[in-house]
């Protein structure tokens, strides 16, 4: 094969500064890659899971600044919930309710937990207060004198029925009670002590910050700032802010979790948790077993390879330097401080796929050289690298460009998974154009003739097929071709708006509809009112706000405004709470339950509702709204945010008072949503831009642009009409799979464009270079693509649903450029290859053809 280059004198002087260390020096450049790799083995050995919630979520989106900003006054959305269910009636049993106490023990110890924001009927926050002869009386839902006797558990009952908790705490039929707990983002015994905002300001701002101040936040700042501090201090905050900040081990926190439901649970009691750490850790329990699907797609890889190229050996070459890259990625990964998401469990799998690809392309290239042209392993090998590691780094480099893109997307998660694949790029870079050539000189076959023999028949496999596919390059054939490509692009474009942004399903996405936590996540559902999901709406006004009438008849107004949104189940805010104690001041009055005008009254009111309820802050200037909903589905979100703008544009009376969007686990996923909206696009857009660059820079030419180019844009557009019809959502895990489809599309499109270019250019018909083009690179690309379909269709499997949507998408990726690479390139070619004709003669091997006449010495 040849290399798309067509400046020859350019291509020949890169060629000679790279070949004597890999081929003259490569004894010494064999030492020092295997000293790299033992060193990148042990970092990878070090690498340890590293799921975090703030890496999930755009910390610079409004929504998530509003969410920091109030974060200690009303709390987070990293919230776990466990039910306990009595099944043998209600939880007025002193058996359960011993339960009950013990587990809401065991929940405020957790570590990582924030003890102040532990709340079950136990808790001494929970109380309730009624209007009795004397005045007010009232005292906490479980008394001070509590003790677990028949006698107790009827006045507990009383108690609960008049704190307002059922639904809350209590299911309707009360036979389920519910402990709530609020995660720190860091655990405070491990000694991280990161801000959440500080950690949540533009990385502008805080080196501003630094640079004024001389010091980090936190930090005592000198009283005049030398030149030298403020120069050390921003660059201490840009080496920590290219790492991620220690903090919460959600593995520990749901391996405590399990603790308690293995503790408690029974078959008189089942015990439902829900959470983010609870995600977190079966996401990484149920991660593992990628492990198993890695080595099975590896052997599975292999005896493929055994077939196809016909020696047992060189296929165990290109499956252990695949291995090699893989290493590299997962050691630079844990050197540069990073762990490994469960998210990014796709990057191993891609960087074996990509240098598999080019590995076989090698290895494949070089069998023929030794068995067709009799030649010795060091020349094959030379001969090989001068055809191949142009086109080849030139496509490793497109991928590397175009993987690098979704870095733009703010999102630290998204930006790990562009590192990671970028190092392993890397890798592959280094491993296939630089490790396996030196190897393969050194590689000796047993029984040559055999080989050979065996050799030329593989060559003749396919090609009376071959020949008859070359039909594909006439004009009627192609013009089918490309009128059934337009057909499919305009099917896939008009599909795109279709394609929800966000989750498209009841309960967690990540995890398969009928795992435990979903399941879990169902059965609190119906039985509390106030559900799993929530949006937090933050009221803003003045100090004192809250005790004004006309800002408390706004909240009220905009209260009932939600309450009949759909997908509502419930809104709770601090007037709903003055209602009843105004009431209650009020001889319990029904005709009392409303908002008095008097501020003095107002004042009253609220004062009876502590801070510690997450209902306002200290200053009386905001005020939470609890909105609660029936699921998390993205078109219940947007209908959501859309309705808060909505009532402050139209219906909104008192301009003095802002509602701000957004906290709760809903606003943190519509700020989410609307980031991989906001950046979708562009995305493909940069992606694209970047492949577009890279192709014009190695062939010089529109035709081989566009040869390429295309096939690729009707992959992604099908690829969102596969989404539509396979109902899955663009989201955090789903948003880079197609671009890192991409980058094995342009790989197989880099390498038959240049066959076909250099057979042109060397006076072949388009015909027969096409034809030429099957023979060689073609079989390599059937098999790649198939092998490695074969491969990432294990993930269909998985207990992850996250990771079978990405493997459907990767699947469809990994076949349909492969098709679009053997099938619509050449039926391209026919009307666009005519461009290449101009430069015939011209040499594009830049001296492979001399290579046999070298003796090696």
């Amino acid at each position: 094969m040849t290399a798309p280059m067509r400046e020859t004198n350019f291509t020949r002087t890169v060629l000679k500064l790279v070949e004597p260390p890999i081929f003259k020096w490569r004894a010494v450049t064999l030492t020092v890659l295997f000293l790299l790799t033992a060193f990148f083995a042990w970092n990878a050995a070090q690498l340890r899971p590293n799921a975090g919630w703030l890496k999930m979520v755009p910390k610079e989106h409004p929504y998530m600044q509003t969410f920091m900003q109030y974060y200690k006054d009303f709390g987070g959305a990293n919230t776990v919930l466990i039910s306990l269910h009595n099944n043998k009636g209600t939880i007025y049993q002193p058996e359960f309710m011993e339960t009950l106490r013990k587990a809401s023990d065991d929940a405020f110890f957790i570590p990582g937990v924030d003890r102040a924001r532990v709340t079950s009927i136990f808790s001494p926050s929970i109380l309730y207060v009624e209007v009795v002869e004397g005045g007010l009386s009232g005292e906490n839902v479980i008394p001070s004198t509590y003790t677990p006797s028949p006698e107790m558990m009827q006045r507990i009952k009383r108690n609960v029925a008049k704190a307002s908790v059922i639904g809350r705490l209590v299911s309707q039929d009360q036979t389920t009670a519910l402990i709530q707990l609020e995660l720190l983002e860091n655990d405070p015994t491990a000694g991280t002590t990161a801000s959440l905002s500080d950690s949540a300001k533009p990385m502008s701002e805080r080196m501003r910050e630094a640079w004024e101040r001389g010091a980090l936040a936190g930090e005592v700042a000198p009283e005049k700032p030398t030149l030298s501090d403020r120069i050390k201090a921003v660059s201490t905050l840009s080496m920590k802010g290219s790492k991620p900040e220690p903090g919460l081990d959600y593995v520990k926190v749901g391996e405590k979790l399990e603790e308690i439901r293995a503790k408690y649970e029974s078959k008189d009691i089942t015990v439902s948790i829900v959470g983010f750490a609870k995600v977190v850790d079966d996401m990484t329990k149920a991660s593992m077993e990628v492990a198993s699907f890695f080595v099975i797609a590896l052997i599975l890889t292999g005896l493929l390879l055994w077939a196809y190229i016909g020696s047992f050996r060189l296929a165990m070459l290109v499956v252990a330097t695949s291995l090699v890259a893989c290493t590299w990625e997962l050691g630079l990964l844990n050197l540069v401080g990073y762990g490994l998401d469960p998210f990014a469990m796709l990057v191993p799998f891609l960087i074996m796929s990509v240098s598999v690809s080019h590995g076989v392309q090698y290895a494949n290239s070089w069998a023929n050289e030794v068995a067709t042209r009799n030649v010795t392993p060091y020349q094959a090998s030379l001969a090989t690298f001068r055809s191949l590691a142009i086109p080849g780094v030139v496509a490793l480099l497109t991928n590397v460009a175009g993987f690098s893109t979704i870095y733009l997307i703010n999102i630290q998660v998204i930006r790990e998974m562009s590192v990671n694949a970028a190092f392993g790029m890397a890798g592959v870079i280094i491993v296939n154009k630089v490790l396996l050539p030196a190897l393969l000189s050194y590689m000796r076959l047993p029984n040559i003739p055999k080989f050979r023999e065996a050799q030329e028949l593989r060559e003749r496999m396919g090609d009376a097929v071959f020949k008859k596919m070359a039909v594909l390059t006439h004009r009627g054939p192609a013009t089918v071709v490309l009128v059934i490509c337009a057909a499919l692009s305009i099917f896939g474009a008009s599909q795109y708006h279709k394609v929800q942004i966000g989750d498209t399903t009841d309960g967690v996405p990540e995890l398969r509809p009928d795992s435990r936590f979903n399941q879990d996540a169902r059965a609190i559902a119906q039985n509390f009112t106030m559900g799993v999901d929530h949006l937090k709406v933050v009221v803003e006004s003045f100090d004192d706000g809250c005790v004004d009438y006309s800002v408390a008849s706004e909240v009220d107004n905009f209260n009932w405004y939600m309450k009949n949104q759909p997908g509502v189940r419930d809104v709770l805010s601090l007037y709903d709470l003055a209602k009843f104690a105004h009431a209650g001041l009020s001889e319990g009055r029904l005709d009392a339950e409303v908002l008095p005008h008097q501020q003095q009254a107002l004042a009253q009111i609220t004062a009876l509702v502590p801070t510690t309820t997450g209902m306002l802050n200290n200053t009386c200037s905001a005020i939470a709204l609890f909105i609660f909903t029936t699921d998390h589905k993205a078109e219940t979100i947007t209908h959501l945010t859309d309705a808060v703008k909505a009532y402050s544009d139209k219906f909104q009376v008192d301009k003095r008072i802002k509602f701000r969007l957004a906290s709760g686990n809903i606003g943190v996923m519509a700020a989410t949503n609307e980031e991989v909206r906001r950046n979708e696009l562009p995305v493909v857009a940069w992606v694209y831009a970047v492949i577009i660059l890279f192709l014009w820079l190695s062939f010089r030419t529109v035709s081989g642009v566009l040869c390429v180019i295309l096939p690729l844009g009707m992959v992604t557009l099908l690829g969102y009409a596969l989404m539509v019809a396979m109902g899955i959502g663009q989201k955090v895990a789903t948003l880079p799979v197609l671009a890192f489809a991409c980058g094995v599309g342009v790989d197989y499109g880099i390498y038959s464009y240049s066959v076909i270019a250099a057979g042109l250019r060397n006076g072949m018909s388009l015909e027969e270079a096409y034809y030429q083009k099957m023979r060689s690179t073609g079989k390599a690309t059937l098999f790649t693509g198939l092998g490695l379909a074969t491969g990432v269709a294990l993930w269909i499997f998985s207990d992850l649903q996250f990771q079978k949507d990405m493997g459907i998408l990767l699947v469809f990726g990994f076949t349909t450029n492969m098709i679009g690479a053997i099938v619509v390139l050449p039926a391209l070619a026919h009307f666009l290859s005519k461009e290449e004709l101009k430069h015939a003669g011209k040499d594009l091997t830049a001296g492979a053809n001399d290579a046999l006449s070298e003796d090696h010495k």
